[in-house]
This record gives structure tokens, C-alpha cells and sequence, in this order.
């Protein structure tokens, strides 16, 4: 019998591009209009800023500009009256780096600028990105049987409820406070923390971060004078984290819902192998060294050897109590 499972996954590959293509056509749609007028504003800019300094010469403030921009991208500030305490790479700030490094967050603000940094981080990450996700899984797992299996097993013997529907009911109820308390709360709050950042800013952050998406255009803490800046960036880490866990929990729910693994077998070309392997693996019947004998089997019976079979009557000799 023909598989169907290559026919499967060429329409995924391809559904997967067309994806791709919408969200491309999309977005540059919506946000092309908006980059042409900030364009236009800073060429207004420019030609009244040179027109106001005729002594000053155009190459030498592109070449001012294109070092400043170098500098502020490395996450240093180019202001002058900023306090002398703001620095970017103490030790609440490469906590804040390496958190979100691991968590392939990646806010990309700051980064690493010295060779030996760049080197450091390639082999920090090799191992702890591995070892960060290995954590936040057993951690939601461990969540899953305790914020889902324990409980619907109590209600299911409580309740004359169909387990089936009451799985549903349970993960609905528990996916809606998840995102109650890692999405439109902390919005919240880093909607007053922020001076700059609308609700929707917010939301936003909040859920770049915790999809692991971090474009980066939104980093909490970096704004110029904030108070208790170290504690802040503490709370956002611990934030990112439980967070994470939380997301990771909502996704392993909705997988065994939807019954995940068999939808994901459909497009597998080696799954029928890799399946019957593991049952034959997992059947405790099956043993290698003896031939497989069916309960029920009778005539197979008599054909197995005495040594095979220890507590079978001898049915191919005489019995001596009949002699």
C-alpha cells in the first residue's frame, strides 16, 4: 500500500511558504507607509539642521551620526547628561543578558562588543540554551501533573462528567488564568512602570518574551533615571522564567488535547516502522529467544518443546498413571 505521508508533508512545506508569503505581504503593507514617513521626517530634519549650520560640513556630521548610532546599537548611551552610574554590563545587567540569552529570548540590547565575550557566549550558550529548556520542560511537566492530572482524575471520580469533556473544561479554565497572569496582568504593570509604553506596548512585550520571539524593540529598565533600576530587572527575569514555564505548561496541555503526536504522525514517512519497533519493544509477550505462542493457541502448544513449556501436559507421550 502506497503512503500518502510524502503527499502530506509536500502540502505542510508548502502551506508553511504561503504562510510565510501572507505574513510578508502583510507586514510590509502596513508597516512600509509608516517607515517612508519617518524617512521623510528625518531628510526635513537633516536639510533644516544643515541649513541652520551652514559652517558645518555634511560628511562630518554623517560620519558623527553613523559613530553614534555604532555606539548606541552596543547599548552605551550618547547622551551626556546621563548619570555616570548607568552602566551597561554591571552584574544585574549581564543577569538580565544571560537570562534572556538562555531562554533564546535574545533581546539583542545589549550584546557581546569584545572578541573574548562573542567566543565565551558561543560555548555558554551551547550548553546552557540545552540545559535552560531541559529545565523549563520537566518543570511544566511536573506542573502538568499537578495542576491537571491530579485534579481532573479527582473531579472525574467525583463528578459523573465524560473525562473527555472534562479535560476540556479544565484546560480552557486553566489556559484563561494562565493568560491572566502572565499576559494582561504584568501588562499592567509594565504599562505604569514604563513612561513610554502604551497598554498595547505592553501586551506586546509581553508576548514577544515569552514566545521567545525578543525583537528587542521593547526592553524594560532601559529607560534613563528608573528607580531601583537592579531590582527591577531581578523581577523581570524571575518574570521570564515563571512565565516561560507557564507557556510551556498551556503548550503541552493543548498538544495532548489535540491529540498532537497523531497529527504530527501523518506527515512522518518512517512513523508505521518506527511504531511497530516500539511495540514490539514495549510488548512484554514478545521474546527473542522463543517463537511467540497465543494463549488460546492450542495446536501451537503442541509443537513447543517440553523445555519451552514446563507446566504443559505431555500430550505426544504415555502417561504412566494409565500403563
Amino acid at each position: 500500500m502506497v503512503s500518502h505521508r510524502p503527499l502530506f508533508f509536500l502540502l505542510l512545506m508548502l502551506s508553511y511558504v504561503m504562510y510565510l508569503v501572507i505574513g510578508a505581504y502583510i507586514f510590509s503593507n502596513l508597516e512600509q507607509p509608516q517607515e517612508v514617513n519617518l524617512r521623510e521626517k528625518v531628510e526635513n530634519l537633516w536639510s533644516k539642521f544643515l541649513a541652520s549650520h551652514r559652517c558645518l560640513s555634511e560628511e562630518l556630521l554623517e560620519d558623527f551620526l553613523r559613530s553614534a548610532l555604532l555606539v548606541r546599537s552596543s547599548g552605551v548611551s550618547v547622551m551626556r547628561n546621563i548619570s555616570g552610574l548607568e552602566v551597561k554590563w554591571d552584574f544585574i545587567s549581564s543577569l538580565f543578558f544571560t537570562g534572556t540569552t538562555l531562554t533564546t529570548i535574545g533581546y539583542g540590547h545589549p550584546f557581546p562588543i569584545s572578541m573574548s565575550g562573542k567566543i565565551f557566549c558561543l560555548f555558554y550558550s551551547i550548553i546552557g540554551i540545552p540545559f535552560t529548556l531541559s529545565f523549563l520542560t520537566i518543570a511544566a511537566r511536573n506542573l502538568l501533573f499537578l495542576l491537571r492530572d491530579k485534579p481532573v482524575h479527582v473531579l472525574h471520580l467525583k463528578c459523573n462528567f465524560a473525562r473527555n469533556k472534562l479535560e476540556w473544561i479544565h484546560a480552557g479554565v486553566l489556559i484563561s488564568v494562565l493568560a491572566l497572569l502572565f499576559f494582561f496582568i504584568p501588562a499592567v504593570i509594565f504599562y505604569f512602570l514604563e513612561e513610554n509604553w502604551d497598554y498595547v506596548d505592553a501586551l506586546y512585550f509581553c508576548f514577544i518574551s515569552l514566545s521567545t520571539i525578543g525583537l528587542g524593540d521593547y526592553v524594560p529598565g532601559d529607560q534613563g533615571g528608573q528607580r531601583m533600576t537592579a531590582l527591577y530587572k531581578i523581577l523581570v527575569i524571575c518574570y521570564l522564567l515563571i512565565g516561560l514555564v507557564a507557556v510551556f505548561l498551556g503548550v503541552e496541555i493543548l498538544k495532548s488535547l489535540l491529540n498532537y503526536n497523531q497529527f504530527l504522525n501523518l506527515f512522518l514517512f518512517g512513523c508505521d516502522d518506527s511504531r511497530r519497533a516500539e511495540e514490539m519493544e514495549c510488548d512484554p509477550t514478545y521474546d527473542s529467544e522463543l517463537p511467540f505462542v497465543p494463549k488460546h493457541d492450542e495446536k501451537t502448544r503442541r509443537r513447543l518443546p517440553h523445555s519451552a513449556s514446563p507446566t504443559e501436559k505431555s500430550y505426544g507421550s504415555i502417561n504412566p498413571s494409565f500403563s
